[in-house]
């Protein structure tokens, strides 16, 4: 329905936007991330896990125009497009990581942009070949195919929905459960998890090729920090047991 369609990008927008709001800086948001994902296994799989979250995010959210205002997208790399819930998505990402951290936000926007021009191409292209099947079936005089434009569309999103849920599974089964030793930080933070984890990936590619190491060091201290109040606080958690908590 439409108030379904609106109502779960509307949610995440509302979550997003209120962790990003609450993180005063970039250490912050990176440190408390941070805390549950300290196991070298667990942050690659985060790293490529928590792009898959956020893609089909996009895909999910390109299939809805912004209410109340009708904007044309016309940028390189995607066919012409109306502004959907990925545009401001992807648009408040790139716009809170700039303020947090300018270096890694700049740095971030090419990655943001891959990602979003991908997502609304896939579904542009769903769309095309709904639409070529129809022009087929009307010029072969042919009944128009009415399952074609919803099972088009309905593959899609199922692909979407699949991948989200293989995203989070492969971040909590082995990823957390196994490697890791400790809750989700989406379980403590949904929004905190969802607004820090993209960012937070992307800089564990950055530190692994050397840059910005002065903030990884930062955020170490920080995490450490964090992890021994949390520990403290009562915090199942494997890692808890290398801090002298007394």
């Amino acid at each position: 329905s439409t108030l379904f369609a609106h109502g779960v990008p509307m949610f995440i927008h509302f979550v997003v936007i209120r962790a990003f709001l609450s993180f005063p800086s970039i250490d912050d948001a990176l440190g408390f991330y941070g805390v549950y994902h300290r196991d070298p296994s667990n942050q690659l799989i985060h790293f490529f896990g928590v792009p898959l979250i956020i893609w089909s995010l996009l895909v999910g959210f390109s299939h809805v125009d912004l209410p109340l205002i009708s904007i044309s997208i016309n940028i390189p790399g995607v066919a012409k497009h109306n502004a959907t819930y990925a545009t401001l998505l992807s648009g408040i990402y790139v716009l809170f990581y700039t303020y947090l951290d300018t270096f890694g936000g700049l740095l971030y926007t090419p990655f943001a942009y891959a990602l979003y021009i991908s997502a609304v191409s896939i579904k542009l292209k769903y769309e095309g070949d709904i639409q070529s099947i129809k022009t087929k079936n009307a010029n072969a005089n042919a009944k128009p195919s009415t399952s074609s434009s919803s099972s088009g569309s309905g593959r899609l999103m199922k692909m979407a929905v699949a991948l989200h849920v293989l995203g989070w599974g492969v971040q909590i089964v082995p990823g957390h459960a196994y490697f890791e030793g400790a809750t989700p930080a989406a379980l403590k933070s949904f929004g905190g998890a969802l607004s820090s984890a993209p960012l937070f990936a992307y800089y564990e590619g950055l530190w692994f090729l050397g840059l910005n190491k002065e903030l990884q060091q930062r955020t170490q201290k920080l995490v450490d920090q964090y992890t021994v109040d949390v520990c403290r606080n009562g915090e199942n958690m494997r890692v808890c047991a290398e801090y002298d908590l007394n």
